[in-house]
């Protein structure tokens, strides 16, 4: 698996080959420019397909042309967005959520479960696991980041309700998400603030 890693000036040069569009480019800038000192990354070919085969899915063309141009992984400085641009139940309270770039599913109960709901794991709420951001991955056309609790999803499943009822947009895209943010926490508790 190889996620490939870059300065600043790297990553805006990733963003500026990258096939998206001026929009995408835009917003992945922005968050690029905000925290200049750090290292940032890029999805590879193998590493998409490291992620397609040990969570058995299906990563659509237009999530892997933005993961190959700019990417969280699990071991980027944990995340604070500023709010969310739809509305979720946790809208009016982002601010004690730092998020990890955690991909991919915890493990097979949490898989099946998510699985009904169409939702790929991008990142988790640090501390509680009582928030997480996905994209969805049965409709290639669908550009959204979703917010929810994976333990409202399995409630839904238990009442025989629809397993997506709680799942909320959160982001019209992922880089929309990434230009969001507003502070970095680095592992020895750091605080870093968007420029």
């Amino acid at each position: 698996m190889s996620i490939i890693r870059g300065s600043s000036r790297e990553a805006l040069e990733w963003i500026q080959d990258s096939g998206l569009d001026s929009t995408q480019k835009s917003q992945l800038n922005t968050f690029v420019q905000r925290f200049p000192s750090m290292t940032y990354a890029r999805g590879s070919d193998e590493f998409l397909e490291f992620t397609e085969r040990t969570n058995r899915v299906h990563i659509s063309d237009s999530f892997r042309s933005i993961f190959n141009a700019l990417i969280l992984p699990g071991d980027f400085p944990d995340f604070r967005v500023a709010t969310y641009t739809h509305w979720t139940p946790r809208t009016d309270n982002t601010h004690p959520i730092w998020y990890t770039g955690d991909w991919g599913y915890a493990n097979d109960q949490e898989r099946s479960s998510l699985l009904q709901a169409h939702m790929f794991p991008v990142a988790q709420w640090v501390e509680t696991g009582f928030s997480s951001l996905a994209i969805n991955i049965s409709d290639d056309t669908d550009s959204k980041v979703y917010e929810f609790t994976s333990e409202d999803i399995l409630d839904d499943i238990r009442g025989n309700l629809s397993p997506d009822s709680s799942v909320f947009p959160a982001f019209s895209s992922y880089p929309e998400m990434i230009s969001h943010i507003i502070e970095l926490r680095l592992p020895d508790g750091t605080l870093v603030q968007a420029r």
